[in-house]
């Protein structure tokens, strides 16, 4: 059983961090399930208030796995609710502008205001580029990249006229520094979250508000479940299962890491603790990219 299953109402590991939230706003998006869900109940077991979305439908063009629901979501939003936490829900398909839009206005209208936002949602797909079709091109880059522009440029707007900072977190990978065969539209979407992150952290840098990314190797989530299993969906194409990076982030030295460690890394680039980390990679990669 995998770390967002177990972990219901209260979220244990050796040694954690306490940290207090109350009094603070946080805004996530893809919270449905998997590493959203997680980051959402631990934020809201540490006194905050959230701001959830995710599909309607768990399907997404060009996807061969189950994505978030509007019923998994109003099922989190209540877990979070159970632990204190007033939460404000929203369907988001963080590739449209004015859902992204009306999702963080709605957020900031229900909350009162937006102190972190963890641009969480994406996809993964294997498929070589000589067999890769537009549209699993543009369902990738819209989904894992401009998904993290419009949910940063949304949020950061409200942030900029609340005048008090904030801290803005996308979720890159450790294909935001490496190649990866039969993944490569993944890899340009994470190498291009690094330079907006890195860009966009220079821009909001005098009204303090931060920008980081967190990148992990691969997780213990259903994403990574289904893309290394052996009943890979035929779309996947099962003959570039053993050479894609998926296999060699497991082959090569680095375990599959839980999905708690990289909620406690988000926690960490959310809080007063990383004050002075901006335009940072933080990586949770079990030492994938020293190699």
């Amino acid at each position: 059983m995998s770390s967002f299953e177990m972990h219901e109402m209260k979220i244990r590991r050796p040694r954690q961090v306490k940290y207090d939230f109350s009094d603070t706003s946080v805004l996530i998006t893809g919270a449905a399930h998997g590493q959203g869900r997680l980051h959402a109940l631990r934020f809201a077991e540490t006194g905050a208030d959230l701001a959830l979305c995710d599909l309607p439908d768990g399907r997404l063009d060009s996807v061969a796995y189950a994505l978030g629901t509007k019923a998994e979501l109003e099922q989190v939003a209540e877990q979070c609710r159970a632990l204190g936490a007033k939460v404000h829900t929203a369907v988001c398909d963080v590739r449209s502008d004015a859902q992204v839009r009306s999702f963080v206005d709605g957020a900031r209208a229900a909350l009162g205001k937006i102190d972190v936002a963890i641009a969480n949602a994406g996809i993964a797909n294997i498929v070589e580029v000589s067999e890769m079709t537009e549209l699993d091109w543009d369902v990738m880059l819209d989904t894992n990249l401009k998904g993290v522009f419009l949910t940063l440029k949304h949020t950061s707007r409200h942030m900029l006229e609340q005048g008090h900072g904030g801290s803005l977190i996308a979720t890159g990978s450790v294909h935001s520094f490496t190649g990866v065969p039969g993944n490569s539209h993944y890899a340009a979407a994470k190498h291009g979250i690094a330079g907006f992150c890195k860009s966009l952290a220079i821009e909001l840098a005098p009204s303090k508000i931060r920008v980081n990314y967190v990148c992990p190797t691969a997780l213990n989530t259903q994403m990574v479940g289904v893309m290394s299993s052996p009943k890979v969906p035929a779309n996947f194409g099962e003959r570039l299962v053993a050479a894609t990076g998926c296999w060699n982030l497991l082959d090569e030295g680095a375990p599959l890491v839980e999905p708690i460690e990289v909620t406690e890394a988000v926690m960490y680039l959310a809080s007063d603790a990383s004050l002075y980390v901006t335009g940072a990679p933080l990586l949770v990669d079990a030492g994938f990219t020293a190699k």
